[in-house]
């Protein structure tokens, strides 16, 4: 199990461009959210790259459902 976790870590940071701990972190982040836990008070305040990782696992964002047009309409 903890091949295929190491592998996914190696996966997130080839594909974002990021650190393996930063990509360690974003997999723990999803994870915990994901079980409905809390975040750990020490990735909410740290500036690591681990925390900054696991906040923006946790935190996910949705993409937004709203388009823009890029012509003008007078």
């Amino acid at each position: 199990m903890k091949v295929q976790t190491k592998e996914k870590f190696k996966v997130v940071a080839e594909e974002r461009g990021w650190s393996l701990a930063r990509a360690e972190g974003f997999v723990d982040g999803e994870s915990c959210r994901r079980r409905g836990k809390s975040p750990p008070k020490y990735v909410l305040v740290c500036r690591d790259e681990y925390s900054q990782g696991f906040r923006a696992g946790y935190f996910e964002r949705k993409p937004s459902s709203v388009k823009h047009s890029s012509a003008v309409k007078l």
